[in-house]
């Protein structure tokens, strides 16, 4: 199962940023106050594309 973890010290934020949240196929993100977060990590397929849209690569996905 896949893991998805945010790194909020690079992170940009959802109003500067939030490319993972709007580009996330599994709507595994959601937005707190500015702060996008993992919300329904048991739906991510481990596709990826949040890290590849990640302009700071805070964004990760592991396999455990």
């Amino acid at each position: 199962m896949p893991s998805v973890t945010i790194d909020y010290q690079i992170c940009k934020g959802a109003k500067e940023c939030g490319e993972c949240y709007n580009n996330c196929p599994m709507e595994v993100f959601t937005i707190e106050g500015d702060k996008v977060v993992v919300a329904n990590e048991e739906e991510c397929t481990g596709c990826g594309v949040c890290e590849d849209v990640c302009p700071t690569g805070a964004v990760k996905v592991k396999f455990e």
